[in-house]
């Protein structure tokens, strides 16, 4: 029976009406504990604590218990183009990311100031200091979990693992996802979810992870219900901040 790792990425403002109706869908399935990510200020269209319905729908209650965690801070790769990319670096930027990975080609410089930005809005959002961060798109460089761990965080996540950074601990645990930004990665996602699962059901971490554009496609939703369905009626529900502890 796995551990399961539950969240919601790219919470922000821009989503606010996707938010309430992923919400909806959550509560059907029998969420009991789920990370919000916090996007401070989505694609540059507002920072978060700044938004007085947003702010409405950080206070209204839930029946399931969330906790938070920062999630970059625009969630766009703004940086100037490389002249001289890595091949790993141009592999990343075109297969694992649609122009969003904010935080893969960044110097230590750069990073703080978009961290300690973050942690400002975060703390006025949420009313409390993030202790986990998760890039954009899992995407980072080396530079940045030493900077989360002196930043007072206690840890991250990559596309494979979620890692404690107060003792480096590393805890396997692979994700399920969908993707919707074409028509060939949303068919694909909905054929290769269920496989997924099959295959990693009995890991003893996995996580199980959605984006509020899951939320206009309803046969995306209906397999994100399928997935999560098989998945709650076998594991338990944690936490990552638990599971490196």
């Amino acid at each position: 029976m796995p551990e399961l790792l539950l969240s919601l990425h790219d919470v922000a403002p821009a989503h606010l009406e996707r938010l309430r109706r992923a919400e909806e869908v959550l509560e059907r399935l029998g969420v009991t504990r789920i990370t919000y990510l916090l996007v401070p200020d989505f694609h540059g269209s507002g920072r978060a604590d700044r938004d007085p319905a947003f702010a409405a729908w950080l206070g209204a209650p839930r029946p399931f218990q969330v906790r938070w965690a920062l999630h970059g801070y625009t969630h766009r790769d703004d940086a100037p183009p490389d002249p001289h990319p890595t091949l790993a670096e141009r592999l990343k930027a075109r297969h694992m990311t649609g122009g969003e990975g904010e935080f893969l080609r960044r110097d230590a410089a750069v990073l703080e100031d978009r961290l300690r930005r973050g942690i400002e809005v975060f703390r006025g959002a949420i009313g409390a200091q993030p202790d986990g961060f998760v890039a954009p798109a899992w995407l980072y460089t080396a530079a940045l979990p030493p900077l989360l761990a002196r930043l007072g965080f206690a840890w991250t996540e990559d596309d494979r693992a979620v890692h404690g950074l107060r003792d480096g601990r590393r805890i396997p645990a692979p994700v399920i996802t969908w993707a919707t930004r074409t028509p060939l990665r949303k068919r694909t996602s909905i054929w290769g979810t269920p496989l997924l699962w099959r295959r990693w059901r009995k890991r003893p971490v996995l996580r199980l992870a959605v984006h509020p554009h899951d939320f206009d496609h309803p046969d995306t939703v209906d397999s994100i219900a399928r997935v999560w369905g098989a998945a709650l009626e076998t594991g338990a529900q944690g936490w990552p901040q638990d599971a490196v502890a």
